[in-house]
């Protein structure tokens, strides 16, 4: 893959952080998580779907389509693991694959404007971590439910800003006070969290004031039946409790998160945080990492278009 020049790594003002080779190989390693936790590129329980509608055809190649395909890693692996389908991977950001197979192809554009000439084209629509960080999430989920084929499916997962103790319990997070001395609000700080508090900053700055629930958001569109929600948590530093693979995810999760505040850290001081405090915060956001047993939560939804 490669990434094209950019005056300072951040591609535009829809994708908040940097498109350089290391926020690739970060979102390398958020794939890999997902995989992990929902078992495969695609949930388990949406396998044998997912296997029906690809399923070899003498009368038409199958298509996928991955909207917001960033690194471009879960278009190329359904490439391979479905030679006989197409694959279009779709991003804002003009980015290259020269090791993609022949069945994938990248398309730049901005899916705010529409997909047109992808209209009813797709058997499966894959969106990640996307529909919280556009303008209007609704307009996404119609433009997606707009570019599958009937009985096409949708696979929409996201994300959440908060953050969970080792018994379920929201976690609080820190705000700094940049008018305050930062020395005493640190020594102030008590049971709150710097690591809850980054996350709590970073949706604020990303999340858009219309997002809901992405099984809202397919409802809405009523453009689908069959709509399967699930979620998953993932474990930061430490296996959880009952959680499959939770040890690699505990891993994977430290590792993530630590470069996901190096990456925002840009964005975050252009919102008004100085680099006194952003390199405070890091340290101790990174103690709290190593130290902590918590957890995030992520949504996966599957749905088939009428």
């Amino acid at each position: 893959m490669t990434i094209p020049n950019q005056d300072d790594n951040l591609a535009n003002e829809v994708y908040k952080l940097p498109i350089d080779l290391i926020e690739m190989d970060r979102l390398a390693l958020q794939h890999r998580m997902w995989c992990v936790m929902i078992g495969g590129l695609f949930p388990t329980h949406a396998a044998d779907s997912i296997h029906t509608i690809l399923a070899p055809s003498d009368n038409r190649r199958p298509v996928i389509m991955d909207v917001g395909c960033g690194s471009g890693i879960w278009s190329t692996e359904m490439a391979k693991a479905f030679p006989h389908a197409d694959v279009i991977g779709l991003d804002l950001n003009e980015q290259k694959y020269p090791e993609a197979p022949d069945n994938f192809r990248f398309v730049q554009g901005d899916i705010s404007l529409g997909l047109p000439q992808f209209d009813a084209l797709a058997d499966v629509v894959h969106c990640r971590c996307v529909a919280q960080h556009v303008k209007d999430p609704q307009k996404l989920v119609n433009i997606l439910a707009s570019c599958l084929r009937p009985g096409g499916l949708l696979l929409l997962a996201d994300g959440d800003w908060i953050v969970y103790d080792r018994d379920m319990k929201l976690v609080k997070p820190f705000v700094w006070d940049t008018t305050k001395d930062v020395q005493k609000q640190v020594e102030n700080a008590g049971e709150r969290s710097f690591y809850a508090g980054w996350l709590a900053l970073f949706g604020d700055l990303t999340k858009s004031e219309n997002y809901r629930p992405i099984e809202e958001l397919i409802d809405a569109s009523e453009a689908f039946t069959a709509v399967d929600m699930h979620s998953y948590l993932s474990p930061i530093s430490w296996p959880g409790e009952n959680i499959p693979n939770g040890r690699e995810l505990g891993n994977i999760m430290n590792i993530n998160q630590r470069n996901f505040f190096s990456g925002a850290k840009m964005t975050a001081s252009k919102a008004g945080l100085t680099m006194e405090i952003l390199d405070i915060w890091e340290k101790l956001y990174n103690k709290e990492l190593d130290s902590c047993q918590l957890y995030n939560v992520w949504y996966y939804a599957t749905a088939q278009k009428v």
